[in-house]
């Protein structure tokens, strides 16, 4: 082949190949696209801002809700004499515990914060014993309380009912909520056996993943 021709077809093959290039980008944007349409979860809508809170941990010591930004929050509210959905839902937030663990989120990325109710009976040597109960790390696991005004503060902040009742119990609002990094309330999960682990998981992850 003539010089002439050589220069031709390299000519001929290095245009294809910006071709094939082209059109291989152009398919690998639009399947992104297309995920994103079709396949991507859609956004978790921002519920409420909350403020900052002040309560008191199991160690006695100040509490701050600020301390944890930056990570996503599940926050769910008990008192530690509940005889059923209280201590459910902290099982089922155990395991939730352990799977997190498994994918290195637990502490790092992912924190819960478990806020007891009944200030009487609710002491930190009470919130001691319960967390030890359910096998909780406390390393990214706050079990925390307050006095009476101090926890209404709280659970009017979060829109939950409250209400001792002649049993000597407390009748309350059966959920548990997802903060964001900027203390922004996202989304309401169920207790006991209304808590979907699945979709819990899945809610944590996007909110790590934004």
């Amino acid at each position: 082949m003539s010089e002439t021709g050589k220069q031709h077809s390299a000519g001929f093959w290095q245009k294809n190949n910006m071709f094939l290039f082209a059109a291989v980008l152009v398919i690998a944007l639009a399947g992104v696209l297309l995920y994103k349409l079709v396949w991507a979860d859609e956004p978790i809508p921002v519920m409420k801002k909350l403020d900052n809170f002040t309560l008191q941990n199991m160690n006695g010591e100040t509490f701050q809700f600020a301390d944890t930004a930056g990570k996503v929050r599940l926050v769910s509210f008990i008192f530690t004499n509940c005889p059923d959905i209280c201590p459910a839902t902290t099982l089922l937030m155990a395991q939730l515990q352990e799977d997190l663990k498994k994918e290195g989120l637990f502490g790092k990325d992912v924190v819960f914060v478990t806020i007891a109710f009944d200030p009487e009976r609710d002491t930190p040597e009470a919130l001691q014993k319960y967390a030890q109960a359910f096998g909780a790390d406390t390393s990214g696991w706050y079990f925390v309380r307050g006095e009476q005004d101090e926890i209404k503060q709280v659970t009017n902040m979060f829109g939950v009912y409250v209400q001792k009742n002649d049993k000597g119990l407390y009748d309350h609002s059966a959920y548990t909520f997802l903060v964001d990094g900027e203390n922004n309330l996202r989304k309401l999960h169920g207790m006991a056996s209304s808590l979907d682990l699945e979709q819990l998981t899945k809610d944590i992850k996007q909110l790590v993943n934004e």
